[in-house]
Formats: C-alpha cells, sequence, structure tokens
C-alpha cells in the first residue's frame, strides 16, 4: 500500500450510484426544518447556503484528491480566467474530483468541480480551460441561480439533492446516477426544470469564448475540447461524456458558430500558442498516480526513446504503486532524478518513495531538497514531517504538519496523522481536536463522538473551549449529512 498522500481514498467498497442515493436520502431529511425558496425569497444569502451544503454534499460523499502540483495548477487556471469576468457575488473555490468523466461543472455560490478525465483526456491546456470557462458562463449569466430563484415549493434542503442530480447525471453523462438524487414527482419535475437549456447552452459557449480569449488562451480551446468529446463519444458510446453534448443535437452547429466566430478575431489572436508545460505535469500525475497502476506503466514504457524527464517520473510513480519488486521501481525513480535534480516534483516523489520503503536518510535528503526548491510545496511539507514523527522528533514534525493542515483543512487522513503525532508529543488537547476532525471528514459519526469526548475532557483553557466551539459548530454543519448514512 502506498504511503497516505494528499487526497481522498474512498473505501473499496463505495460506489457512486450508492453515494447518490445517500445524497438524497439525507436530503430529503432535511428539508422541513429549511426555508423553501421562491421566486420572491431566493436572494444571495439563500443562494450562500445553497452552494455551501451542495459543497459539502459533494465534497463528503465524493472521492477528492489533493495533491499540491494538480491542485494549484486546476487553481491557477480558475484565477486567470475568473480574472477576465465581472464582479461576482461570491468567491471561487475549485475541488479535484477523482473520475474519469472529461467534464467540469460550477455549481450554486462559487463553487467549481473539475473531473480528472478531464485533465487526462484533454491535450491541451486551453482545452481544459474552454471548457472551465464554458462552466464559468453559466454561473455569471446566473442560469442555474434564475432557475433555482423560478422553483416553488421546494426547500433548500431539497434543492441540494435535486441540483446534485442534475450536476452529476450531466457531468458524468449517466443519468440513472442524476436520477438515484431526485425522487419523487416533485423532484423529478425540478430535476427536468434546472438542467440548462439549448439557450443557455449557446450563452455559454459565446461568453466562455470571451473569457477564454481574454484571459489570453488560444481561441480554439473550446471548440477542440468540444471535438475531442465528441470523438470520445463516438468511440465509446456516450458513458463519461456529458450529457449536453448527446441531448441536444445541434453539436456540430455550436462548433459551427464558435469557430466562424474565432475567424472573426484578429490574426494575432488566431495565432496564439499553446503553453502546456505546466498542464503536463498535472496531467502525468493524474495519470501515474490515480489511474490503473498497469495501464499507467504501459503508457509510459511505450513511449520508449520519446520520453521526457516528465515521463520517467510518470513511469517510477506508476511502477511503485504496481510491483511488489521495489528493485524496479527504485531504478526508476533514480533515473527520473538523473534526469532532472533539480525538479522540486521529481524530488518530493522521489522522496515519498523512499521513505515508503524506509530508506531515511535517502528520504531526507531528497525531501530536504524538494523543499528548498519549493517551500510551499504542501506535499513535500507533509512526508518531511512525517518523516520527523518516525525519526522520533514530533515536535519538529509539528510546524510541518500545522502548514499542510491549513492549506488542506478537510482531508481526513491529514486531520489524523496530525493527531498523533501532536499526541506523541505531548499535546493532548489538540490530538483528540485533530482526531475528532479526522473523524468528521471521514463521515464517522461514532469515532467523532468518542474522540469529541477525549477533548472535551481535555480542555483546560478558554482557549481550549473556544476552539472547541469551532469544532462543533463544523460537526453541526457535517452531521446533517450523516443521517441515514447507508454506506462504508
Amino acid at each position: 500500500m502506498d504511503a497516505p498522500s494528499l487526497h481522498r481514498r474512498p473505501g473499496a467498497t463505495r460506489r457512486l450510484a450508492a453515494t447518490l442515493v445517500a445524497c438524497w436520502l439525507i436530503v430529503s431529511l432535511l428539508a422541513p426544518s429549511l426555508v423553501q425558496a421562491s421566486f420572491l425569497s431566493f436572494d444571495l444569502k439563500d443562494e450562500r447556503e445553497l452552494g455551501e451544503k451542495f459543497n459539502i454534499m459533494i465534497r463528503s460523499r465524493m472521492p477528492l484528491i489533493e495533491d499540491t502540483e494538480i491542485n494549484d495548477y486546476v487553481t491557477g487556471l480558475l484565477d486567470r480566467l475568473t480574472r477576465t469576468m465581472p464582479p461576482q457575488p461570491f468567491p471561487f473555490t475549485v475541488g479535484i474530483i477523482n473520475n474519469n468523466a472529461v467534464n467540469a461543472f460550477a455549481g450554486p455560490a462559487g463553487y467549481v468541480f473539475v473531473f480528472t478525465g478531464l485533465i487526462l483526456q484533454m491535450e491541451h491546456e486551453s482545452e481544459v480551460a474552454g471548457v472551465l470557462a464554458h462552466e464559468l458562463a453559466h454561473v455569471s449569466q446566473r442560469h442555474i441561480a434564475k432557475r433555482v430563484g423560478e422553483m416553488k415549493l421546494l426547500s433548500i434542503g431539497q434543492l441540494v439533492g435535486v441540483l446534485a442530480g442534475v450536476v452529476l447525471g450531466s457531468a458524468t453523462g449517466n443519468q440513472d446516477l442524476g436520477s438515484l438524487v431526485a425522487v419523487g414527482s416533485q423532484a423529478a419535475t425540478a430535476h427536468a426544470y434546472l438542467k440548462y437549456s439549448r439557450d443557455d447552452e449557446r450563452e455559454a459557449d459565446q461568453v466562455g469564448m470571451n473569457y477564454l480569449v481574454a484571459a489570453g488562451y488560444p481561441p480554439g480551446g473550446l471548440v477542440e475540447a468540444f471535438e475531442t468529446m465528441k470523438r470520445m463519444r463516438w468511440m465509446q458510446g456516450g458513458g463519461v461524456i456529458p450529457t449536453y453534448l448527446s441531448t441536444h443535437p445541434g453539436l456540430e452547429e455550436r462548433m459551427g458558430y464558435l469557430k466562424d466566430r474565432v475567424k472573426m478575431l484578429p490574426k494575432d489572436v488566431q495565432d496564439r500558442r499553446n503553453n502546456d508545460a505546466a498542464f503536463k505535469r498535472a496531467q502525468m500525475l493524474v495519470r501515474a498516480r490515480y489511474t490503473d497502476a498497469k495501464n499507467a506503466v504501459a503508457y509510459f514504457r511505450k513511449l520508449g526513446d520519446k520520453m521526457t524527464c516528465l515521463d520517467k517520473l510518470g513511469l517510477a510513480i506508476a511502477l511503485s504503486r504496481s510491483l511488489e519488486d521495489v528493485g524496479q521501481a527504485r531504478a526508476a525513480f533514480d533515473e527520473a532524478v538523473a534526469c532532472a535534480p533539480n525538479d522540486p516534483l521529481v524530488l518530493r516523489e522521489t522522496g515519498r518513495y523512499y521513505l515508503k520503503v524506509r530508506d531515511f536518510a535517502r528520504a531526507k535528503s531528497l525531501l530536504e531538497a524538494a523543499l528548498r526548491q519549493n517551500p510551499t510545496d504542501i506535499d513535500a511539507n507533509f512526508e518531511y514531517g512525517r518523516m520527523l514523527a518516525q525519526e522520533g522528533k514530533p515536535a519538529q514534525a509539528v510546524a510541518y504538519l500545522e502548514k499542510v493542515r491549513q492549506r488542506v483543512p478537510e482531508n481526513a487522513e491529514i486531520r489524523s496523522i496530525y493527531g498523533q503525532i501532536l499526541g506523541q508529543s505531548g499535546d493532548l488537547f489538540h490530538a483528540y481536536l485533530q482526531l475528532t476532525y479526522a473523524a468528521v471528514y471521514d463521515n464517522n459519526p461514532p469515532q467523532v463522538k468518542f474522540q469529541l469526548g477525549k477533548a472535551k475532557a481535555a480542555a483546560k483553557t478558554d482557549a481550549d473551549r473556544r476552539e472547541l466551539a469551532k469544532l462543533e459548530e463544523t460537526i453541526k454543519k457535517r452531521s446533517e449529512f450523516w443521517k441515514k448514512r447507508i454506506m462504508e
């Protein structure tokens, strides 16, 4: 088993359909206690509440990954696009869902989610940016917000489940998943009503193209993304392709008018080149760490003499996941370091591998080199802190894990390891506090109750009690999604 890394690992028996059933059961229980949304009452406050609950549902039930290289890359891409938009009422936040759907979606109140399938299947950053620009245009034109505002007789709680059904069904191309969330005649009607119309899609295409061009990308990115999705739909018969590419028969028309718009742009804009350096790094990590290990090994080996230093690292990561014989992985990591001795990503991943095989001297040297190159790399801080704890230096490790906690606050594994290290350092209150948060983000009510009791018993100061109050507020918000929890 790989050493812990900054991504959520769902249990082996969890299935996505069960996840969505759980989502619906949860929000249906919330409905009676929540304010009903209507055209007259649905305002920015309501949208913020809907967005927060929607965000909690997705994050607590979908497999998110939290790797510095991937998340910082996508966040930077999103920031580049949103700077071109008119002022929005909410800040944008991004999450990366480990799923092979070739899409992204923007929920209410600025919560944006990108599927790893989009990163993996596109050829250029401008194509990923094009899809994101399209989704952001739905936000700026307030397509979902307007439709939600016109809904009657549904509570905010019910809308969370209905909206989750719409976006997950549309984004993954699997309407069966969406229908599992929206159950009942009223919810089914709302589910159909909330879908984007043909006019919505046309407007999102046009406005999204504006954002893409204004952000400095090659203007053909959105068209090329559509063409890739169309090709995949033909090869796969649908599947993970966004529903709007199959439910709207005017796909050729859409690509046609976007191509016409590109032709009308100044020649220097038309001639923009792709700059894919950061994109290729994120894509390599997605392939090497989050797809089937044997398939990833085969992909990188097939490159042969065309392998770059980055590809060599990808092969090493995939080998470390797929082989019991550590010799091949070790040789591959060493070759990657020899190829790119100053690349912080290569140093970090190789250090992580040597920590896994318990070669602490080599791991320490590599992780320290990675941190010298990139002190803000959260994964490197995480691995180095764990290594210090294993060396019997928990007090030193705490400083590194605290940096990680601040950057990745909702990762159960990080909170758990941090709590254990705090316990080793003698800080029992904060140890139990972190272990309680770990149970909260792991959706484990019995452990929440047990660890919270320990934390309360260990609290000694007013500052401790203030921290407990914040924890209990988090528990209150999350516990709404624990009712009728039906899966492990």
